[in-house]
């Protein structure tokens, strides 16, 4: 008699950055975040037999926030953000709740014996979340822990179960913040508005959340978009100012001075792999300042300019140097190599053997910050060297122990 279940014990979870969508939002059908014109990352994992899903979760939520997102999109249950959490940045505890669990396998018997574990991977701010997520399964949280029952506990922050992730990659991640954010000047509280009152507030309580969703449920700014909206979130003035006010959100973690705090936190997790690739579509200038190379897309031109001629960040009021000019547009290269208070290695397929508890540091990609998953003019022109960059790349993941 066979003894197999019929499950692969590998599924992949994948976790879009800032003002980024995942399969549950509209938007998703017409343009896939992962693989683009490239072609659905998730829909060819589908078809050679595994479980694969790009997740829907907040596109300005915190690091902690959207990893508390991911972990009930996966399981398929209510959000909770934690009492000592929600109580420091004064939002509500629980948030959305998923009827569906993405990965209902997750940690169940495999067809070998084994059990279900997850690669998950984010881009860009993706990064930082599937890090903090990588860290909760491991260690959970002291502080929730504390104030929390026991049987009211949300099982993330409990620790002890990092073996239930097989690989953590961190693609075009900032892991020491991006400068972006402050260089921009007067242009961030400008995109903060379009993106808490007119995306979240406005957008998000009419049927246009439906197609793309900022989910601020937690804010009691936004409709739940599986269910009626409610027009008069638009009115809730207030928690529109204690979001904007609360540095709970990805403005804030994406600044040096927020990665900082993150990574006083943040380790890695020791009972998986953990990878990073970085991005690079950059070129030096003769008074070390840099500018994008012409095959980025137009809007890293603009962003790129402002990293690659930055001198001085606001968020540690510190003056930086030429190792933070160098980027794909959006995100500084070298802070997406890993963080600088963790233990690596460089890393290649085929010739490095990859360990667990370090990060496995991939040789940067020579595109820009949307380029690399597949949202960029490379792949419109010639998607397949995208393709076979994460085919090898997924073998890769499939063929770790």
């Amino acid at each position: 008699m066979s003894n197999t279940t019929g499950v692969k014990k590998d599924a992949f979870a994948f976790c879009h950055g800032m003002l980024g969508f995942g399969e549950d939002e509209k938007l998703y059908n017409l343009l896939p975040y992962f693989g683009g014109t490239a072609g659905s990352f998730t829909k060819e994992l589908q078809y050679e037999g595994y479980e694969a899903h790009a997740l829907s979760f907040s596109s300005l939520g915190s690091a902690w926030d959207r990893a508390c997102e991911v972990y009930a999109s996966i399981t398929g249950t209510q959000v909770d953000y934690g009492i000592a959490h929600s109580k420091k940045y004064g939002h509500e505890r629980f948030g959305k709740v998923y009827t569906e669990a993405k990965f209902p396998n997750w940690g169940k018997p495999a067809e070998d014996g084994d059990i279900q574990r997850l690669h998950i991977l984010g881009h860009s701010f993706g990064g930082a979340t599937v890090r903090m997520f990588a860290h909760l399964l491991a260690f959970g949280s002291e502080e929730e822990r504390a104030v929390t029952p026991a049987d009211e506990l949300s099982p993330l922050f409990k620790g002890g179960q990092g073996d239930l992730l097989k690989s953590v990659t961190a693609i075009a991640g900032p892991c020491e913040g991006t400068t972006v954010i402050d260089a921009i000047g007067i242009q961030r509280p400008m995109l903060e508005f379009v993106s808490f009152v007119l995306l979240g507030a406005i957008a998000g309580n009419t049927p246009f959340r439906k197609a793309y969703d900022m989910q601020l449920m937690q804010w009691k700014l936004t409709s739940d978009r599986d269910g009626k909206a409610n027009p008069f979130n638009m009115l809730r003035l207030g928690r529109i100012k204690a979001l904007w006010n609360a540095c709970d959100d990805v403005y804030y973690d994406l600044t040096l001075k927020g990665a900082k705090e993150l990574n006083e936190f943040l380790e890695t997790n020791p009972d998986c792999y953990t990878f990073s690739i970085s991005t690079d579509s950059s070129e030096r200038k003769a008074n070390g300042m840099y500018k994008q190379i012409r095959s980025a897309n137009p809007v890293f031109w603009y962003t790129g300019w402002f990293i690659g001629h930055c001198t001085h960040d606001k968020s540690l009021d510190i003056d930086i140097d030429e190792w933070w000019r160098a980027s794909d547009g959006a995100s500084c290269t070298n802070s997406a190599l890993h963080p600088l208070d963790e233990e690596w290695q460089d890393f290649e397929i085929g010739k490095t053997t990859p360990k667990k508890g370090l990060w496995n540091v991939m040789p940067p990609m020579r595109r820009d910050h949307g380029g690399c998953v597949g949202l960029g003019v490379e792949c419109i022109m010639d998607p397949e060297p995208l393709r076979k960059y994460y085919k090898e790349y997924f073998d890769m993941l499939r063929n770790l122990d």
